[in-house]
């Protein structure tokens, strides 16, 4: 494989996904999507704040050439070696109660049947990879600032991670791999197994050129159009139909054109069984 340098040209890559028609999904909180169908835009975060302490390991490494010949007396961090970078998490997951009670809550109110706990509601939206990526075409013409590359985590043991981080750093570019898109792309794509539920798929960006001592801001906003980047967007299925109604409204006055699909999953189902006996009363 042949590296890319970060400092070369914008690139797009995809990383160990085949079908780029495959649908991915992201619970957006309620106000902040909403926020983003409005302006246009969408945020990505950067590394150092996301929840898990334990992500972009590389960052966290030291280089300790003590033991070279001659040695090297001062340790160095790999961090030295890593562009700025921002992320935002969706999933290949097609739905599961677990990630929806992760990111997104409702408390209903006994006397109005609804949910009291906007702050934190969550909604649905699915795309696909290509999406995902076509609108990196728009980024580019931004200024084509930095590369972005969409890819399925891969969910390891934490001493696994930090073996290939090892590898890689005593392997042919030394910790100069950090420095290409793919090495860069694949250190923040390795993520611990305890994990592993999310079914990960990372949309990233990696920025170019950024001076040394200058700070990296926690978010990166990107411009989107809503209506061709999300193919659809779900609310809370344990939301009444009431409710339901009110957040389209709230959506088509906030300028989102596309569809909606109502998520059945907390519907009650009356079944109908065709008896083929007759059967005693209760």
């Amino acid at each position: 494989m042949k590296l890319v340098p970060i400092g070369n040209d914008a690139t797009r890559f995809r990383a160990r996904i085949d079908d780029l028609d495959m649908p991915v999904r992201r619970i957006f909180n309620l106000d902040r999507l909403l926020d983003a169908v409005r302006t246009r835009t969408m945020g990505l975060a950067a590394p150092h704040g996301w929840d898990d302490p334990r992500e972009d390991l590389a960052a966290l490494c030291m280089l300790d050439g003590s033991r070279l010949s001659p040695p090297r007396p001062q340790q160095q961090q790999l961090a030295d070696f890593l562009a700025p970078a921002w992320a935002q998490c969706w999933s290949s997951n097609p739905g599961s109660d677990t990630l929806l009670r992760a990111y997104s809550r409702v408390d209903r109110d006994p006397k109005t049947q609804k949910n009291r706990d906007r702050a934190f509601e969550g909604v649905t939206v699915t795309t696909t990879v290509r999406h995902l990526l076509a609108a990196a075409e728009a980024w580019h013409a931004d200024g084509a600032d930095c590369h972005v590359v969409v890819g399925r985590v891969e969910y390891l043991p934490d001493s696994e991670i930090g073996q290939r981080i090892v590898n890689a750093c005593n392997g042919a570019e030394g910790p100069g791999f950090f420095r290409s898109v793919q090495g860069r792309a694949d250190g923040l794509m390795w993520k611990r197994d305890y994990f592993a539920h999310e079914q990960e798929v990372r949309l990233l960006i990696i920025a170019r050129a950024w001076p040394k001592d200058a700070p990296v801001p926690p978010f990166r906003e990107v411009r989107i159009d809503p209506d061709l980047l999300f193919r659809e967007i779900s609310f809370d299925p344990r939301l009444n139909a009431a409710e339901v109604r009110e957040r389209e409204a709230e959506f088509r006055a906030a300028g989102f054109g596309g569809p909606f699909r109502l998520d059945t999953s907390y519907q009650k189902i009356l079944h109908l069984l065709e008896m083929r006996r007759t059967w005693d009363g209760p």
